[in-house]
């Protein structure tokens, strides 16, 4: 990935030809067989477990302040996180993404979408946002964006605020799983061709250490870390937390940070 132009330009792609599909990847719903209800299930499911995962934790969630939706795509999370939040933000870089997201979600006034197209969270101001969640992007983006978007994420969150995102930590297996794993359905190689253009789905990862030493110099500190299968080809937004890191294909690590 040259630049935030052509993160840009596969996401609008993906948008335009099969946009559901694009954020939850089952095999059996590609060529737009989401229907909506469904799709929005598995984000009512995902954050019921996330705010589960919390509790288990101790973390405790400011439910009087405004939540935020990294990536949000067509607001699958952002519509979810409204039953627990008075106000939620769904901020992505697709500008038809965000227009999916205000016709799917006209029905919910305090989910309000935005579209951000630069390397900072323009139009959202310091320590504003109590909760704040990401999955299944920052995996997504190339570095430095991924790094600065994390940063930008601790600046936006209020002092003593959770922030919950994943992002995978590495690729593991032998060089033929490796290829493998590269050659799965949410790899870096995978592509869809839409009038005439090819579209990818990159794969980036970073490393729990330089996560956790990027997160302090943010101002947080890191709370809990633990495996998730959200790098899986079949994840289609059903979370589950793994026991052990697979023998191969991508480590996916969720991490919690609050903010000092």
């Amino acid at each position: 990935m040259k630049s935030l132009q052509e993160l840009q330009r596969n996401w609008e792609g993906f948008a335009q030809t099969d946009p559901l599909w694009a954020i939850c990847t089952d095999p059996n719903k590609r060529n737009n067989r989401w229907s909506r209800e469904e799709f929005f299930v598995t984000g009512k499911s995902e954050v019921k477990i996330i705010l589960g995962c919390l509790a288990e934790v101790g973390v405790p969630i400011v439910r009087n302040s405004p939540a935020l939706d990294f990536g949000c795509g067509v607001g699958r999370l952002t519509r979810a996180l409204a039953a627990y939040f008075p106000e939620c933000w769904g901020v992505d870089i697709s500008p038809t993404m965000i227009a999916l997201a205000r016709e799917f979600n006209q029905d919910l006034p305090r989910c309000r979408f935005l579209l951000n197209e630069q390397n900072q969270l323009q139009g959202l101001q310091d320590n504003y946002f109590g909760f704040i969640y990401t999955s299944i992007v920052l995996q997504h983006i190339a570095e430095p964006f991924n790094r600065k978007y994390i940063s930008e994420l601790v600046r936006v969150l209020k002092p003593g605020g959770t922030l919950v995102f994943q992002m995978p930590d590495s690729l593991r297996g032998s060089l033929l799983r490796k290829l493998r794993a590269r050659l799965a359905l949410r790899s870096k190689v995978k592509s869809l061709l839409g009038g005439g253009k090819l579209f990818r789905m990159e794969m980036h990862c970073l490393e729990e250490a330089a996560i956790r030493k990027m997160v302090a110099e943010s101002g947080a500190r890191v709370l809990d870390v633990r495996l998730t299968n959200s790098a899986d080809a079949a994840f289609c937004g059903k979370l589950q937390y793994l026991k052990q890191e697979p023998e191969s294909g991508y480590v996916s690590k969720q991490y919690c940070v609050v903010k000092h």
